[in-house]
């Protein structure tokens, strides 16, 4: 018997590129180790102050002796100059230098934190923490930049929200103690309950500083006039629909979270208390960023960004009607580190539809942009209702609101995952 062999099919040769046309970058970074942890420590100790807001109203209130709303009013101004300055520093900090950002952020939120001690009144409060939100929103946008430029996002994203998580539970047991200040001081010293609050972040602010040399900084492509930089590829609307759809999410999130410590209150349990609660809230905050990560990078994003949403609002119903201790031990923990445990999937999506990173550095801007009518919003509603029911439901709205914004950008980043050769980036947000 013979045998015949048939000739392989020939392979055409590849297409030539035009002169004309640039060469691609790989714009990727290898982001982890120490770097990572110098960028991640940097980030969370230079913003916490907001990331323990729900104390700083807390401690508004027992200080000044002033309402929900007005406390409310002060956290709103820092969060919206959070989030302008986030949104500024996301579209030209690529043309800085990242660490001249971080030195005059840290810097500033550094100066006033300091002066936030010495304020008389609210209305010189509401300045200081502004202008502090701004050197926050600075650092946040560039860190975030950097990161979105990983070749590994969703792990990336969920180191770096794991550590909040860490920050939470020390915030959690350090300002509890910090809010009894007052009461341990001589009186002639005149500290209120927030001053122990702004001595911790004073501290935080000035331990930020000993990290900058240690942050990674993204290698930068040489042009010249015989081959200039690209000009940026516009980012399409259904990318910055996602970012909004975050905010919006945050917002009702916000209107809640903000006042957990109340609702603490509320149900008969202590500072102390309240602090274990959140100490637990963290553990949730610590692994849940972590798993989310790891998964997030192996399967598509709709699937579990919608689920965690929905948990958010069944658990966000349920701490609203708390009115027992064990209800609240259980729900407040749940409800506060939930969302978190999206953003390692969400932010790794809109990295993957936007390599440049200016996705992922605006997202800072919308979150608080968000955040920052929470606390007003909040508040008002709370002293309308005479209860915390109503926000609940408040909540539930907004989450569903937000996600269907989300969900054109999400679902397109899928397809790229499907397609990672076929779809360019844009071509794929923007058709979707």
């Amino acid at each position: 018997m013979t045998t015949s062999t048939v000739p392989p099919t020939p392979i055409p040769p590849a297409p030539t590129v035009a002169s004309n046309v640039p060469p691609t970058h790989d714009d990727r970074i290898d982001l982890g180790g120490l770097p990572l942890v110098a960028l991640t420590a940097m980030l969370l100790l230079a913003f916490a102050a907001a990331i323990a807001m729900p104390f700083n109203i807390s401690g508004i209130v027992q200080s000044f002796i002033v309402s929900n709303t007005v406390a409310g009013l002060v956290a709103t101004v820092e969060m919206a100059c959070i989030a302008a300055g986030s949104l500024l520093f996301s579209q030209i900090g690529a043309r800085m230098n990242p660490r001249a950002i971080y030195t005059a952020g840290i810097v500033t939120i550094l100066a006033m934190n300091a002066a936030a001690i010495l304020v008389p009144d609210v209305s010189l409060l509401i300045l200081v923490r502004g202008i502090a939100g701004l050197g926050a929103g600075a650092v946040a946008a560039t860190v975030m930049a950097t990161a979105g430029r990983s070749r590994t996002p969703e792990k990336t994203f969920g180191i770096i929200n794991s550590f909040v998580g860490v920050m939470g539970m020390i915030l959690a047991q350090v300002l509890p103690q910090a809010l009894k200040l007052s009461a341990v001081t001589d009186p002639a010293w005149g500290l209120s309950e927030a001053d122990g609050l702004f001595m911790v972040y004073l501290i935080a602010s000035l331990a930020a500083l000993v990290f900058i040399r240690l942050v990674p900084i993204p290698p930068r492509q040489a042009f010249s006039s015989s081959n200039p930089a690209p000009p940026p590829a516009a980012l399409p609307a259904s990318g910055w629909l996602a970012l909004a759809g975050m905010g919006v999410i945050f917002f009702g999130h916000g209107t809640l979270a903000m006042y957990i410590v109340e609702v603490g209150f509320e149900t008969g349990l202590t500072p102390q208390a309240i602090g274990n609660t959140f100490a637990a809230a963290s553990l949730i905050g610590i692994f849940a960023p972590l798993i989310a990560g790891h998964l997030g990078a192996r399967f598509p994003a709709t699937g579990p960004i919608y689920a965690i949403l929905g948990a958010v609002m069944l658990f966000g119903v349920l701490l609203a009607h708390a009115t027992t201790p064990m209800a609240f031990f259980v729900f407040a923990p749940l409800y506060a580190m939930t969302p978190i445990a999206m953003m390692p999937i969400a932010l790794g999506a809109l990295a993957r539809l936007d390599p440049s990173g200016r996705l992922t550095g605006a997202h800072p801007a919308f979150i608080t942009l968000g955040g920052a009518a929470a606390p007003l919003t909040g508040g008002a509603i709370r002293d309308l209702a005479g209860d915390f029911t109503a926000t609940g439901w408040f909540v539930a709205c907004c989450i569903l609101l937000g996600g269907g914004m989300m969900f054109r950008a999400i679902a397109a980043a899928d397809r790229l995952r499907r397609q990672p050769a076929a779809i360019p980036a844009a071509e794929a947000l923007g058709s979707s």
